[in-house]
């Protein structure tokens, strides 16, 4: 099934976390809870065998790279150059509609699922031009992207995409209360995939305290790389990760409350794995290198091998249908749809996920989207992140949005799209 090396994500975790808080150049980390004990039901066990090794590094700032004709090319340090799998249209159109709106701090990372071949690696911040590669900067809370995983873990506990729940509360907080039936109370009800589409977080919690257990929930948040360096071709920081025991502390974790955090690439990643019918794709930057005497040091393989299988391909496929709704008739249905219920990429099904939380002190409005598209045979996979401050600008799905046309519709209509060199076939 699963492939995840053997280690629990709290003892991965405890010596790195001061260090990682202290380097964190942009965002708060947001309220952390101490740890209590609990209980749940449990599903069966993830497979604990470690991935094959696939380490590969180049002395390469990801950021620092220039136009050649339609290549971006990265100079290293030993004289060779690195030519990148950027798509030079979608690089551009990004980094401009960040600089354009002036976002405080943001990323962007588009690459394609199958290969992981980075299509698009953008890092902003009007607040902080000194705030450095934020595409891999691990520090910003995964919000209700985190309903990912948990939808992954509940399908394959056996919950159907239409199993329905009762719920009230849980907009903006989770209660104990609100874990427990309360006919009274309840007067909204939602199947998993609904609550998927609208982020409802009541919905999340009651079907992660009846059906999950803490060990399960860390085992498949370590199957979808939390917890670990996951493989690129620059040095990657881990995406810091609790899971707490506490029966309400635990529904809020799987519902997408704090305790969970990751860079951009590893949102890319997750969206990546759920379009690779379960298989986390390893990313990759560098398309070739070639050596001061113009001979070719390296080519990244036509069809790179999978860095690790995370889900059986149905419980992916049923992930990502739930995922559609988000577009079709959830939170980001008004960034895919005009007023009037045109599509802004008429044809194309997407499957997305958004998460947004707040923090004060100081104040960050987070703002995710992670997805893919078309849904049925993906060709792009996105995670854009948007931080603001009080002046509120705009949001990632708008981004995601612009990422997603203009790679399947704008790109190819005018025939802007890169060719770089080996890049396989859409």
């Amino acid at each position: 099934m699963s492939v995840v090396p053997g280690r629990t994500l709290t003892g991965v975790l405890s010596a790195g976390v001061l260090a990682l808080a202290s380097t964190s150049l942009w965002l708060s980390d947001g309220p952390q809870r101490a740890r209590a004990s609990g209980s749940g039901s449990a599903v069966p066990a993830l497979s604990t065998t470690r991935p094959r090794s696939t380490a590969r590094r180049f002395a390469l700032d990801p950021l620092a790279h220039r136009a050649e004709g339609e290549l971006r090319v990265a100079d290293l340090d030993d004289g060779s150059r690195a030519e990148l799998t950027l798509d030079a249209s979608l690089q551009q159109h990004l980094t401009e509609l960040y600089r354009r709106y002036e976002v405080p701090y943001g990323a962007a990372v588009a690459l394609e699922p199958h290969s992981g071949r980075v299509l698009a690696y953008v890092s902003h911040s009007s607040a902080n031009p000194k705030a450095g590669d934020l595409v891999r900067d691990p520090s910003p809370p995964s919000a209700s992207v985190f309903k990912v995983i948990t939808a992954s873990a509940l399908v394959d506990a056996g919950v159907t995409p239409g199993s329905r729940v009762c719920y009230s509360g849980g907009f903006r907080r989770l209660q104990l209360r609100d874990l427990n039936d309360d006919p009274k109370r309840d007067k909204s009800c939602a199947t998993l995939s609904e609550a998927m589409g609208g982020s409802i977080n009541t919905v999340f919690a009651k079907l992660a305290d009846r059906h999950l257990d803490q060990p399960t929930v860390e085992r498949y948040a370590e199957a979808f790389g939390f917890g670990h360096h996951l493989p690129f071709d620059a040095a990657t920081r881990v995406s810091r990760a609790e899971v707490p025991e506490e029966r309400l502390e635990f529904a809020r974790t799987a519902a997408g409350f704090w305790h969970m955090h990751m860079s951009p690439l590893h949102g890319a990643l997750i969206a990546a794995t759920i379009a690779n019918d379960g298989a986390m794709p390893r990313a990759s930057i560098v398309e070739r290198v070639v050596g001061e005497d113009g001979a070719e040091r390296y080519r990244l393989p036509q069809a790179p091998k999978s860095f690790r299988s995370v889900l059986p391909r149905g419980t992916a496929q049923a992930v990502g249908r739930m995922m559609s709704r988000t577009v079709t008739h959830g939170t980001s249905r008004s960034a895919f749809y005009d007023p009037a219920g045109r599509p802004f990429l008429p044809g194309v099904e997407v499957a997305g996920k958004t998460g947004s939380l707040s923090s004060e002190r100081p104040y960050r409005a987070y703002s995710w989207w992670v997805g893919f598209a078309p849904r049925d045979k993906p060709q792009i996979a996105v995670a854009a992140l948007v931080v603001n401050t009080p002046k509120w600008r705009i949001k990632a799905s708008y981004v995601a949005r612009e990422a997603l046309r203009h790679y399947l519709i704008a790109g190819k209509r005018t025939g802007a799209a890169s060719k770089a060199p080996g890049k396989s076939a859409q």
